[in-house]
């Protein structure tokens, strides 16, 4: 939601696992301003950040997220 500037209702309707994939592809070649800046500034990601998102899919079996 921060990344895109939509709001939770767009991003529940608007994005699937291949968009997210697709996202994240082109995010590491041109990352967003604000990872940019924190990185300049010296924040780093967790270590164990996942990046698969079938799993994410699998917690929520109804399709719905509450």
């Amino acid at each position: 939601m921060i990344e895109l500037h939509w709001t939770r209702d767009q991003v529940l309707d608007q994005v699937d696992v291949p968009f997210l994939e697709d996202l994240h592809r082109a995010w590491a070649e041109c990352p967003p301003l604000r990872r940019l800046f924190a990185a300049y500034l010296g924040h780093k990601p967790p270590a164990k950040a996942s990046r698969n998102y079938h799993d994410l899919l699998a917690m929520f079996p109804t399709g719905t997220i509450k």
